[in-house]
C-alpha cells in the first residue's frame, strides 16, 4: 500500500524544480509587485538565512513534505466517496457560472493592466502601461505597444463573452509572445496565462456570455477535452513549483521582506520559518496539481492563501485575478474532464 502510494505522488514535480533552480535570475513574479527595484537589489545582496542554507534543515523539510504528500494521498482515498456525492452538483456549473467568473477576472486584470490601473509598488496608478502582469511595463520593451490595443480588445470580448473559445487560443498565444517580449523573466507567468487560455478554450463563455446568446455555444469546441484539462492542471501546478523553487527557495529575502512589511502574524515563528513553510506549501500544492490529484482540496487551499496573503498584506486580489479564476473551475469540475451538455467535439 505504501509503494502504491509513493507511485502516486508528485514525482513530476523534481524536474521541474532542478529546471527553476537553475533557471533562477533578477526577481520577477510576486515579490516584483510588491517591492520596488531599489529594494529589490538591496535585499538581493543580503545574505541567505541561515535555514535556506542549511542542506540539513532544507533535506529535512523535503521529508516532511514528502510525508504530508503521502498523507493527503491517503486522505484522498478517505474522501473521494464524499467528493463522488457532490461532484455532480458541482460540475454543472464548471461550463456555466464558472466560465462566467474567470473570463470577468480575466477582462478586469487585463484592462486594468492596459491601462495601467494595475501598476506595482512604487509606479503612480494609470502612467504604465503593462502586459498582464505589474511588472512587465511596456515601457521597457519599445516596440511592443501594440499590446495594449491587443490586451484591450481581449479584455473587451471577455467581459461580454464573445468569441470565448478563440480568446483562450489567443491567451495561450499571448503568454508566448511574453516571452518573446521580455525573455526568460517571464516564464513566471506563462504557465498561469496558458491554463486560463485552454480553460476558456474548454468551456466557452458560460452563462451571460454573447456566445451562447448568439448561439456561438459549439463554436471552435476543443477535440481530446480530457488531454487538455489534464494540460491545463499541469500547467498551474507547474507555474506554483516553478515560483517557488526559483523565487522563494533561491531568493528568501525578498518574501521575508513583504511578510515584513505586511506585518503578517508570526504566531510566534521567525519571518525565516514562515517563508520556508509558504515554500512547502506551495510546492506540494503545485505537486498535487501536477499530477492531477485532491484537484479540490488543493484548490480551495490556494484560493484561501491567496486571499488570506491578499487582506494581510494589503493588495489587490485582482493581482490574482487569474489564478481565482481558474482556482474555481478546478474545484467545479474537479480531476476529470466531465460535462453533460451535448458538445460537439468536431476539430478547430
Amino acid at each position: 500500500m505504501l509503494r502504491k502510494k509513493l507511485s502516486k505522488a508528485p514525482i513530476g514535480a523534481v524536474p521541474i524544480a532542478m529546471t527553476a533552480s537553475i533557471s533562477a535570475n533578477q526577481a520577477h513574479a510576486h515579490e516584483a509587485w510588491l517591492l520596488t527595484p531599489a529594494e529589490i537589489e538591496a535585499l538581493a545582496l543580503e545574505p541567505m538565512p541561515t535555514i535556506f542554507a542549511s542542506s540539513t534543515v532544507l533535506g529535512t523539510a523535503a521529508v516532511v513534505a514528502g510525508l504530508i504528500t503521502i498523507a493527503a494521498l491517503y486522505i484522498e482515498e478517505r474522501i473521494s466517496p464524499f467528493e463522488d456525492r457532490i461532484a455532480p452538483a458541482l460540475r454543472k456549473h464548471a461550463t456555466d457560472i464558472g466560465p462566467a467568473i474567470l473570463r470577468i477576472a480575466l477582462s478586469i486584470m487585463i484592462g486594468l493592466a492596459a491601462t495601467g490601473g494595475l501598476p506595482r509598488h512604487g509606479v503612480s496608478p494609470w502612467t504604465q502601461p503593462t502586459f498582464l502582469v505589474p511588472d512587465m511595463q511596456l515601457t521597457l520593451v519599445p516596440g511592443w505597444d501594440w499590446l495594449i490595443a491587443l490586451q484591450m480588445a481581449v479584455a473587451t470580448f471577455l467581459m461580454i463573452g464573445l468569441y470565448t473559445r478563440l480568446m483562450g487560443i489567443i491567451m495561450i498565444g499571448m503568454s508566448v509572445l511574453g516571452l518573446i517580449a521580455f525573455g526568460n523573466g517571464f516564464w513566471s507567468y506563462t504557465p498561469h496565462f496558458a491554463a486560463p487560455g485552454l480553460i476558456l478554450l474548454l468551456t466557452g463563455g458560460g452563462r451571460f456570455s454573447a456566445d451562447k446568446i448568439l448561439g456561438l455555444d459549439h463554436y471552435l469546441v476543443a477535440p481530446r477535452p480530457q488531454i487538455l484539462w489534464q494540460a491545463a492542471l499541469f500547467l498551474v501546478g507547474a507555474g506554483f513549483v516553478y515560483l517557488a523553487v526559483a523565487y522563494k527557495l533561491t531568493q528568501p529575502t525578498l518574501l521575508i521582506a513583504i511578510l515584513q512589511h505586511g506585518n503578517l502574524p508570526t504566531f510566534g515563528l521567525p519571518y525565516a520559518w514562515i517563508a520556508l513553510v509558504m515554500t512547502g506549501v506551495e510546492i506540494i500544492c503545485g505537486g498535487l496539481l501536477v499530477t492531477g490529484r485532491l484537484v479540490r482540496p488543493v484548490s480551495l487551499t490556494i484560493i484561501g492563501a491567496i486571499t488570506f496573503l491578499a487582506v494581510t498584506l494589503g493588495e489587490t486580489p485582482l493581482f490574482h485575478a487569474n489564478l481565482y479564476g481558474s482556482m474555481i473551475i478546478f474545484v467545479l469540475m474537479g480531476r476529470n474532464w466531465t460535462t453533460t451538455s451535448n458538445q460537439s467535439t468536431s476539430t478547430f
